[in-house]
């Protein structure tokens, strides 16, 4: 076992709050809800500029060519696929913060956020050796060869953003940790914009501007990606400027820091890559039915990130108060942040969830604003019935999600890592047992369709089981990452 594995044993033991409790506030019904909001909120509104980033790429993707869309999907798929083991570790950085907070130890920041960056580094010659086997990589996945060059060359662009992800999402873990969210909010605005406008140009080439199509989709992206990078590494610097994170003292390697990076995050990320490679293989088995179901798919996979990634930014405040809470005053005012988090995540996808079921039409009719081609008429009426299937699942999406922040937030990361494993090859393990004959039929490839659409929400209410039975059950509550 390693020394920081022995260490992190003797302190799950720990059952008794820290002894240098900060500014306690009331645990009122409306003092628990204004503190969650007070962090969630800028939160959300920062994944949801993300959200509405990608939403508004993949849908001129489709104006411009909606082969373009289709390949967007997949080679965008496997991107996340290839960065979200560094960006899983990365991200636990605002966790192991805020409870550096909690015990009082802001002076130990610094020299910790060092290390989270340096991760980043360290993942540059992998990016590139990913890069350069993106060919085969989608020819192992059997997808349709007229697709490849398209994903081939969104996934190599956007890998050029990749160590800028990774470092954004490492930065960004000192603002959440501290509790500055409304940092993210407003860089996540920023970037935003800058992505939008740079996809506008970049894909039509209006004026001056070169016509890129999806290699223009995946610039822009990549260029938003070091720009948060950038803008977080200079606000770190001038919010550290009077000294008290240490940010400029404590540059350098600390193997013991790394290595409760690695201890807490390696299984946040392992679980990040065991999801998406679970959702992608899904994914990718429906691109074998042909470019139609693919681009329907991803039409309302689109409509689902609307509701889904907004809901990131509630996890993210769970993870980081049940962190803090934990250390100042025990796990009774963290399970009713947990709470409130639920409540705002359901009522928030309860919405969305009526949405789905009374205006799949209205929603899809945004796809038919510029003329589409008679392949994109037909995946506009598919992806109407798939709405449905994302109706059914989004509010547990939304428990699941919450919960396995509020877990990661303790450190329960590893249960959070074996249940994601568990589950996805469990979904897709049924989904290939029993899934339909492949043929050109056309009613047999939407039977397809729609059973690999059930595999998908089978599998998120199998989470949502599994980390509901987690969190009740209470180990996390003697768990300490610091």
């Amino acid at each position: 076992m390693s020394s920081f594995a022995k260490r992190k044993a003797t302190t799950t033991q720990m059952t008794t709050p820290s002894a240098h409790p900060q500014n306690h506030s009331s645990d009122s019904v409306r003092s628990i809800i204004s503190e969650l909001l007070s962090v969630a909120l800028p939160l959300m509104v920062s994944a949801g500029t993300f959200s509405l980033v990608l939403f508004a790429d993949r849908t001129l993707l489709l104006w411009y060519d909606g082969t373009s869309m289709s390949a967007s999907m997949a080679g965008g798929n496997f991107f996340w696929v290839a960065t979200c083991l560094p960006v899983g570790i990365a991200s636990m950085t605002g966790a192991i913060i805020s409870q550096y907070v909690g015990a009082g130890e802001e002076h130990k920041i610094g020299r910790f956020l060092w290390q989270s960056i340096f991760l980043g580094i360290f993942s540059i010659p992998f990016f590139s050796l990913v890069a350069v086997a993106a060919p085969e990589l989608f020819r192992f996945a059997e997808q349709p060869e007229s697709l490849i060059p398209a994903e081939v060359t969104y996934m190599r662009l956007l890998l050029v953003g990749a160590v800028g992800a990774v470092l954004e999402n490492a930065l960004s873990g000192f603002f959440s940790g501290t509790e500055r969210t409304r940092v993210i909010m407003w860089v996540s605005l920023a970037s935003g914009i800058i992505n939008l406008v740079l996809d506008w140009l970049l894909i039509f080439g209006p004026g001056p501007f070169p016509e890129l199509g999806i290699a223009g989709a995946a610039i822009g992206s990549s260029i938003a990606f070091w720009f948060k990078a950038a803008c977080f590494a200079s606000l770190i610097f001038y919010y550290d400027r009077d000294g008290r994170y240490q940010v400029r003292k404590q540059f350098g390697f600390d193997w013991p820091l790394i290595e409760k990076l690695l201890y807490f995050g390696f299984p946040s990320g392992l679980m990040f890559l065991t999801e998406a490679s679970g959702f992608t293989a899904m994914v990718l088995r429906i691109g074998r039915l042909g470019d139609v179901p693919l681009r329907a798919t991803t039409m309302a996979i689109n409509f689902n990130m609307v509701a889904f990634i907004p809901l990131v930014g509630v996890s993210i405040a769970a993870s980081v108060l049940v962190g803090r809470h934990l250390i100042e005053t025990g796990p009774s005012r963290a399970i009713k942040s947990v709470v409130a988090a639920l409540a705002i995540g359901w009522a928030y996808s309860a919405v969305w969830c009526a949405a789905y079921l009374l205006l799949p039409d209205t929603m899809m009719n945004l796809y038919e604003l510029n003329t589409p081609s008679e392949e994109s008429a037909q995946a506009i009426a598919i992806a109407r019935g798939l709405l449905t299937f994302v109706a059914i699942y989004v509010v547990v999406d939304a428990t699941q999600l919450i919960l396995a922040g509020a877990l990661r937030g303790a450190g329960d990361t590893w249960f959070v890592l074996g249940t994601g494993m568990v589950t996805s090859v469990f979904s897709f393990a049924v989904g290939l047992s029993f899934e339909p004959a492949l043929t050109f039929a056309q009613e047999t490839s939407n039977a397809s369709l729609h059973w690999w659409w059930w595999m998908i929400t089978m599998w998120v209410w199998l989470l949502a089981i599994f980390m509901a039975g987690r969190f009740i059950q209470g180990r996390w509550k003697k768990m300490r990452m610091v």
